[in-house]
């Protein structure tokens, strides 16, 4: 990324106060937990995995793999699920913080010093709400897709175990 880049966001971040700051905290452990969890998945190849921990994988072998598999994705993505939650609510935060700003500008009645602050209060009220909201719908959408991948997965592990009840 350019200076340039990295400059604009800085100032994006800035100029949204200190709600942003935790936005960006929740976006960072947010796409940190979304973006393992579809590494992981993406590279998880199931028949080979079963059978690097047991050469002959049994119905019960298979049966226990996907209910720890299941577990696993499960339980990340109801921590995402819970973080995309707080984004708009914290980007909601972050307009109330935005509109008291405002509502002082307003009181202050001094002119210039009158607009700037109005300005500045819809200003963060606004760039919280839209970050909010954007953490929270990228998120949502990459667990979605985690959850399709997720689904794929646990296919294949349904036929694998259809094939060992067949051989017995």
């Amino acid at each position: 990324m350019s200076a340039g880049i990295l400059e604009r966001i800085w100032q994006i971040i800035y100029s949204g106060g200190p709600i942003m700051v935790a936005l960006a905290l929740l976006a960072f452990m947010l796409y940190r937990n979304t973006v393992g969890v579809f590494l992981f998945i993406t590279r998880l190849r199931v028949r080979q995995t079963l059978q690097r921990h047991h050469s002959k994988p049994t119905r019960t072998d298979i049966r226990n793999f996907r209910e720890h598999f299941e577990q696993l994705v499960r339980t990340q993505l109801k921590y995402a699920n819970v973080l995309i939650v707080a984004a708009p609510l914290m980007g909601l935060l972050g307009t109330v913080a935005g509109m008291l700003d405002t509502f002082r500008g307003i009181g202050a009645e001094s002119g210039q010093d009158t607009t700037k602050a109005v300005a500045d209060g819809i200003k963060v009220a606004l760039i919280t709400t839209q970050t909010g909201l954007m953490i929270a719908i990228i998120g949502l959408f990459f667990s979605q897709w985690i959850l399709r991948i997720y689904r794929s997965k646990d296919l294949q592990l349904l036929e694998l175990e259809l094939e060992t009840m067949e051989k017995t």
